[in-house]
């Protein structure tokens, strides 16, 4: 059900940037895509980031538990 509605919410964005197109606006559509590409970077970021904090607190304990045997 969720791939249904993705592919739904796709195809209303392609009818939208396409009409954008047609009444040349299509400044408007890059301006929204930049924003889309501008969120999704930032998330990946982020969770990068978090990933990263995750690995050097994952060494500093192993560093521990190896120095206190």
């Amino acid at each position: 059900m969720r791939i249904l509605s993705i592919i739904a919410l796709v195809g209303a964005v392609i009818a939208a940037l396409y009409y954008l197109y047609q009444a040349q606006l299509g400044a408007i559509s890059f301006f929204m895509l930049s924003i889309l590409f501008f969120i999704l970077a930032a998330r990946l970021l982020r969770k990068k980031e978090g990933n990263e904090e995750q690995i050097k607190k994952t060494k500093e304990k192993s560093y521990k538990k190896a120095g206190e045997q």
